[in-house]
């Protein structure tokens, strides 16, 4: 069981949380685990940033994806990192790939680079 705080020490009750809150407490969790297990592990984030408002946005940029893991996959949409954010990003990336959906054939396939509506 796990107890949360205000930095004036009064007890946060977990289910007043935001989807947001809830998503950078679960986020603090894993790199605590993964830190604390020695281990070089890979981190996959899947739509990391959609709860987020802008301000914990640009802290998990800055601070947690570049460093995470030594090897950090995000599946984000093209409407989570785009401007600034993948600016801030992009000297920390090693490769993009895009995931294109064909509605004609119902497949899915990767091309090379990021989303273009992103940058």
């Amino acid at each position: 069981s796990m107890t949360l705080y205000t930095s004036g020490r009064l007890e946060i009750p977990a289910d007043r949380l935001s989807a947001g809150e809830r998503q950078l407490l679960a986020i603090a969790i894993l790199w605590g685990l993964a830190d604390s297990s020695g281990k070089e592990l890979p981190t996959i984030i899947d739509t990391p940033m959609g709860r987020l408002d802008g301000e914990h946005r640009t802290r998990l940029i800055e601070k947690y994806f570049p460093n995470a893991a030594s090897q950090v996959i995000l599946l984000s949409t093209d409407e989570e990192i785009y401007g600034q954010y993948y600016s801030k990003l992009k000297p920390f990336i090693a490769q993009e790939y895009n995931i294109v959906y064909n509605e004609t054939e119902k497949t899915s396939y990767f091309s090379n680079g990021y989303l273009e509506s992103a940058l």
